[in-house]
């Protein structure tokens, strides 16, 4: 019998899906910042912002924005998306907003439909 090499093969199906998951990673300091949301027209139902804003995630949890407030935040990983959760009115209401990143850019989704996002902007 013939004994062939599988060692090339299993090394490309371990690194694969550890250089899929490195990409996808998205570390707490990396999502601090401002974020840019671009208002446009769209049927879009639901707690979206109706007007240009800018979300500021801070170090200590805490957000400012002109259509969210203020309040805090945390940020919730689940085996295929990372959640931002935005807690306001006392911490009485909450939004879960997905954090996609696509290369180095990181966008927070507020609607996929309508292509509505806040987009880091620092």
């Amino acid at each position: 019998m013939k004994k062939t090499n599988n060692w090339p093969l299993l090394l490309i199906l371990v690194l694969l899906p550890i250089a899929i998951i490195y990409s996808r990673l998205i570390s707490p300091s990396m999502v601090l910042g401002k974020y840019y949301f671009k208002y446009h027209e769209c049927g879009a139902i639901g707690e979206i912002p109706d007007r240009d804003d800018i979300l500021t995630l801070l170090d200590d949890n805490k957000y400012r924005s002109s259509f969210w407030g203020n309040g805090e935040y945390r940020i919730e990983y689940g085996v295929f998306r990372t959640l931002l959760v935005l807690s306001y009115s006392g911490g009485t209401a909450s939004s879960e907003l997905e954090i996609k990143k696509t290369g180095n850019n990181i966008m927070i989704v507020l609607d996929d439909t309508c292509d509505f996002f806040y987009e880091k902007i620092n």
